[in-house]
């Protein structure tokens, strides 16, 4: 599919694996060299043993590196070896393509079949379409409850990997990935906080309480899927009522105008104008 010359899209693969630091970086690295996309940001966490990478470029390069990317994970993961508290279907767990400048959600669907259909071709991996790329317009967790169960993937094989699983791939809105650490080691107030969230919030956050073991504490892991319509700001109050806040996680980037309202948040400012905020890292 032609695309428009100055198109961006956002890509933020995740893969099951946070804490071996080789195969962390070799992940990271395939997607190296390949011109037009660019690694803007990527994180792993040991208690989740998950990364989650961001990539922003040409829809063809993001295609490219996600797919090297992709390579990269079935060759270095054995899920069958796997422990996490995140919930994973395979090594790389999640694919989704997010429209950022000149290019539609629509043309993201196409990208996230192509990339589909290559990924299940080249490297024998179930997949499993979601959100606007799945004809049923699939959830994410709909699918990590049922998928092999209730239904087969919509390219590859009927079965996992035998070391890699499968993978999840679609198109959709931007998101905010955000997790709030709670200063206690209660796990079922954070699963109390997480249902209470969802009950909240139906149409806009996905939530579940977790353990981290390294830290000893637990944590409300969200994904804040209609961010137009819940701030951050709010969320942290609301969680921030029922449970001892220590500190907020990020996953991955946040979209501009969700970071702009927080700010203009915290310092109560009435109005925060585009050119009062320095991109250094950008400018750069």
């Amino acid at each position: 599919m032609p695309y428009l010359p100055g198109a961006l899209v956002q890509s933020a693969p995740n893969f099951s694996e946070g804490r071996d630091q080789t195969v962390i970086e070799a992940i990271v690295a395939a997607a190296d060299g390949i011109e037009g996309v660019r690694v803007a940001d990527w994180s792993a966490d040991t208690d989740h043993n998950r990364m989650v990478v961001t990539l922003v470029g040409a829809p063809c390069s993001v295609l490219n590196a996600a797919i090297a990317m992709a390579g990269a994970s079935v060759r270095l993961i054995d899920l069958s070896k796997h422990e996490g508290v995140h919930p994973r279907l395979g090594a790389i767990d999640v694919l989704p393509f997010v429209p950022l400048v000149d290019i539609t959600l629509d043309e993201c669907v196409s990208l996230a079949r192509d990339a589909a259909k290559e990924i299940a071709s080249r490297f024998d991996l179930p997949v499993f379409l979601y959100e606007a790329a799945s004809p049923l317009h699939r959830a994410l967790p709909s699918i990590r409850k049922r998928a092999f169960v209730d239904f087969g993937p919509d390219f590859g094989p009927s079965k996992p990997h035998p070391t890699a699983g499968a993978v999840v791939v679609g198109a959709r809105s931007p998101l905010i990935a955000y997790n709030l650490d709670l200063g206690c080691n209660d796990l079922s107030l954070a699963r109390s906080v997480a249902r209470e969230l969802r009950r909240r919030y139906p149409d806009c956050v996905r939530a579940l309480g977790l353990a981290l073991p390294s830290r000893g504490i637990v944590q409300v892991s969200m994904n804040i899927i209609s961010p137009e319509n819940v701030s951050l700001p709010e969320i942290i109050a609301f969680v921030s009522e029922r449970a001892p806040v220590l500190r907020g996680e990020l996953i991955g980037a946040l979209p501009g105008y969700t970071a702009f309202d927080a700010v203009k948040s915290a310092l109560k400012l009435g109005d925060l104008k585009p050119g009062q905020v320095l991109l250094e890292n950008w400018i750069r």
